[in-house]
């Protein structure tokens, strides 16, 4: 193993070197941690459920939820491409190395729970809001952070396992996958069988996902008795689960040693699929749709003139992909929409509002202006750069603006609400959705590129929220006190709106200059 860890501690200390080359990134990563520990202290001394009592049940159905979403993407994943610890250096240098399959896979896995501390690290940051919304105890913090940490490590060790077993034939990765989606095709049958039987969509998905024969599925059962111990308290029905979870963890590492000694060839694929996604955030591109689109083929008609040539290539791209501006991101969006009735007592069109908002930052990035900065026409059209930048965002401001067309009007139909707050709530999205493209735009002009896509997601949610927090506290001050007075919600609306719209004019301005120099970029 010493080749290994001489291979892992130069790799810590290049990172170092490198941190201490850039002051200025190295501040903002002590700030972080700085932050997130505050959070984490603030988060167990604030009082819980201090917004929203949510129960136990509500606690439970969410866990359920999440841990069978999980498994199921991990399995299918596994099914499909696998899993790997691994990048191409490690095929290059390590594979090839006189050292045993057993080292190199104990070596993958130190290197796996590194990059799995980064969602852990993202978790914490939303510590708040489940102390707000549910009844988590303080301890319960802890046994949330290490349980995610947990479940991510053990679904990588899951896929690599599942693709080991179904790789050998195509007719066993076939009958897998049919096999995995009647499991799961049986359970959403069972899940509006008592939607129906109750009349009520939230009585039938809370007793389905809190139903008890969910606890003796292993693993997922396991696991949920866990998770459950941060409302319940510690018992020892945590301590022996938590045995349970931990040695099937030891049982699948053994499994995938044991099932295929030689098992470099099976991470060679998901290798390679783990440095495109790498290459793609790296210039900018979201990867919800890699390797998955099936583009038509379409004759090209109008191209634009000019600056607005930009516009209409997108434009050509989304047609070529499907219904224009209309995808997964629609879709998810709208269920996100509809769910939050549910999960939020007393929830009201502008709980939907808020919500979406909130998941809309992180769905930003799969925008199509970042992968502008990476082609050198753009520097080169003779236009001027305000305008050169603005049709390069258009394009996903209208993509927000049908994805918020749908999202409202379903759910402006299911609060029963008036025309004008479903046409308030469609503005006030798509204004949200200028800031975050804009934002990302003054983050990448006021430092260009960061030290890690990580830490760029952390500066440009940092500069996001210093810029809407000005529109933010007097819209939701007047929306919580105002109640049922309409004229009152109106100007919450009218404030949020008026507000976006101006601050995303003066960051297109203030950030015109992005598109004059190449080497920024």
């Amino acid at each position: 193993m010493k080749p290994l860890f001489y291979i892992l501690r130069k790799m810590l200390k290049n990172y170092v070197k490198d941190l201490k080359k850039k002051p200025g990134t190295l501040i903002l990563y002590i700030f972080l941690v700085l932050m997130m520990v505050a959070v984490i202290v603030s988060s167990i001394l604030m009082p819980q459920g201090n917004l929203f009592n949510g129960s136990i049940d509500t606690y439970g159905a969410i866990v359920s939820g999440i841990l069978l979403a999980v498994i199921y993407l991990g399995i299918k994943q596994g099914i499909v491409s696998g899993s790997s610890f691994f990048r191409f250096a490690d095929v290059n240098l390590v594979f090839t190395a006189p050292i045993s399959s057993t080292k190199v896979l104990v070596y993958g896995f130190i290197k796996q729970l590194s990059s799995t501390l980064f969602f852990v690290f993202f978790l914490v940051f939303q510590i708040p809001n489940l102390r707000n919304f549910l009844p988590i105890t303080k301890l319960g913090i802890l046994i949330i952070l290490l349980s995610t940490f947990l479940l991510i490590f053990t679904m990588s060790i899951i896929g690599l396992v599942t693709y080991s077993i179904t790789s050998k034939s195509k007719k066993r990765r076939v009958l897998s996958e049919k096999l995995l989606n009647i499991i799961f095709a049986g359970f959403g049958i069972l899940l509006l069988y008592n939607i129906y039987k109750f009349k009520d969509f939230s009585k039938g998905v809370m007793n389905v996902l809190n139903s008890e024969i969910l606890y003796y599925i292993p693993f997922i059962g396991w696991f949920k008795r866990v998770l459950m111990a941060a409302v319940l308290g510690l018992s020892p029905t945590f301590y022996i689960n938590l045995l349970l979870c931990l040695a099937f963890i030891g049982l699948m590492i053994f499994t995938m040693y044991k099932l295929n000694a030689d098992y470099y060839e099976d991470v060679l694929d998901a290798t390679e699929r783990n440095e495109e996604l790498i290459k793609l955030k790296k210039s900018g591109k979201g990867n919800i749709n890699f390797n998955k689109k099936k583009f038509r083929k379409l004759k090209s008609g109008e191209m634009g003139n000019g600056a607005n040539a930009i516009f209409y290539r997108q434009l050509l791209e989304y047609r070529k992909s499907g219904i224009p501006f209309v995808d997964k991101i629609t879709l998810i969006m709208l269920i996100i929409g509809i769910g939050s009735k549910y999960i939020f007592p007393e929830a009201s069109m502008s709980t939907v509002l808020y919500f979406s908002i909130y998941m809309l930052f992180f769905f930003s990035f799969q925008g199509k202006w970042g992968q502008e900065l990476s082609k050198p026409y753009i520097y080169l059209i003779p236009y001027s750069s305000a305008s050169k930048l603005f049709f390069a965002t258009i394009a996903d401001i209208l993509k927000n603006t049908v994805d918020a067309i749908v999202l409202f009007t379903v759910t402006g139909i299911m609060f029963k609400c008036n025309p004008i707050i479903i046409a308030s709530s469609i503005l006030a999205y798509v204004s949200f959705g200028s800031i975050y493209i804009y934002g990302d735009v003054l983050s990448r002009k006021l430092f260009g590129g960061t030290h890690s896509k990580n830490l760029e997601v952390f500066i440009k949610m940092g500069i996001t929220f210093l810029i809407i927090l000005p529109g933010l506290i007097p819209s939701i001050i007047i929306m919580v006190i105002s109640k049922d007075n309409m004229t009152m919600q109106y100007l919450s609306y009218a404030i949020l709106i008026i507000y976006n719209v101006l601050a995303s004019g003066i960051i297109l301005l203030l950030s015109k200059g992005i598109l004059e120099t190449l080497e920024m970029n």
